[in-house]
């Protein structure tokens, strides 16, 4: 019997940053491709959204959308897409400043928003974040109502890496002023992108989508994997700008135990590092460590405001060090501050 529907009643933890969120939301086609699940189809479509610093204005954003969450099986029954966030759909758009943008691919089979609360958090500090929806990897809502269901059964990174690649020059049509798809965005908002401060991040299989990305297009300059799957790395692909490996002691995918993370973490030749979050599973990284009941068996025995700041804190410590040069001793040793972090190397 299905369980009745509830709502959690839950806001998202709240943004440390100083700036309020804005969010837009736009479908992308990339007719230069077919689609890598549905072939006969001759372009690719995809929903992004973009979450940025505001001056406020607009209306409240939803979290989830309908058909996005009905492909959850771990919600059985919950209703997420009353969720509060902290996030102004449409806000207007401050000027005179240009943001450094990250984009961000989730795991697979799931939906772009669920890792809000990293995403709203960074938007928070001054930085435009691109969250992708790998369509037909995971159940996508479009505009018009239609919902795309998932196909696939398995991560196809290569196409996620055309995907993450479509929606760089997507924004680069944007910073030139031009619209880059379907949608309506607030005035200024192409006149705040610094593509020549780009980084991008991912969960899971996004994560392997993060670094693979990285291999492809030398515009990303940072990236930071979030328990990711990696793909055994190229020839000849050897990468040279800064990486981090940020993984949980459940999936336990540091260099020295996950023989894919190794090959990659030999052959890269720059700034890297890699820790582990120590209590937590792969889910922990998503808002469901802070929406949910903390259940140990699956979200490991760190409390949730401990896991949700020691991410936050790194994340945003990583790339404030390498897209905006602020330094940081952060990434120089374990420190007693945040006991919950491992420092592998």
């Amino acid at each position: 019997m299905t369980k009745p529907a509830r709502t959690l009643g839950k806001t998202l933890p709240r943004p440390s940053g100083r700036h309020a969120v804005g969010r837009v939301t736009l479908r992308l086609v990339d007719w230069s491709r077919s689609d890598p699940w549905v072939p006969e189809q001759p372009y690719r479509e995809l929903m992004v959204s973009l979450w940025y610093p505001s001056t406020g204005g607009g209306r409240p954003a939803r979290y989830l959308r309908q058909g996005a969450a009905a492909s959850l099986e771990w919600i059985d029954g919950l209703d997420v897409t009353d969720v509060g966030l902290h996030t102004d759909e449409g806000a207007a758009v401050p000027r005179g400043e240009k943001r450094p943008v990250l984009l961000f691919s989730p795991d697979f089979a799931t939906p772009r928003d669920l890792c809000t609360t990293l995403v709203e958090d960074l938007a928070s500090h001054g930085y435009l974040v691109v969250t992708i929806d790998h369509t037909y990897e995971t159940a996508v809502d479009f505009p018009t109502g239609r919902i795309t269901e998932r196909r696939a059964d398995r991560a196809r990174i290569p196409a996620r890496v055309e995907d993450v690649r479509t929606v760089l020059a997507k924004l680069t049509s944007l910073a030139e002023g031009r619209m880059p798809g379907d949608g309506h965005l607030p005035p200024g908002l192409g006149e705040i992108l610094d593509l020549n401060r780009l980084g991008v991040f991912g969960h899971g299989a996004g994560g392997g989508t993060a670094a693979e990305a990285m291999y492809r297009d030398n515009r990303l300059r940072a990236g930071v994997v979030l328990d990711g799957e990696f793909l055994p790395p190229m020839p000849g692909h050897d990468l040279d700008r800064p990486v981090l490996l940020f993984g949980s002691e459940g999936a336990n995918r540091a260099h020295t135990t996950d023989p894919a993370a190794g090959s990659f973490w030999a052959r890269h030749r720059g700034w890297k590092r890699d820790l582990q979050l120590v209590g937590t599973t792969t889910l922990s990284f998503t808002d469901r460590e802070p929406l949910l009941p903390h259940d140990p068996a699956e979200l490991g025995t760190t409390a949730p405001g401990k896991v949700v700041t020691a991410t936050r804190t790194h994340l945003r410590a990583f790339f404030d060090l390498h897209l905006r040069e602020r330094p940081t001793r952060l990434f120089d040793g374990a420190l007693s501050r945040c006991p919950e972090v491992r420092f592998i190397r």
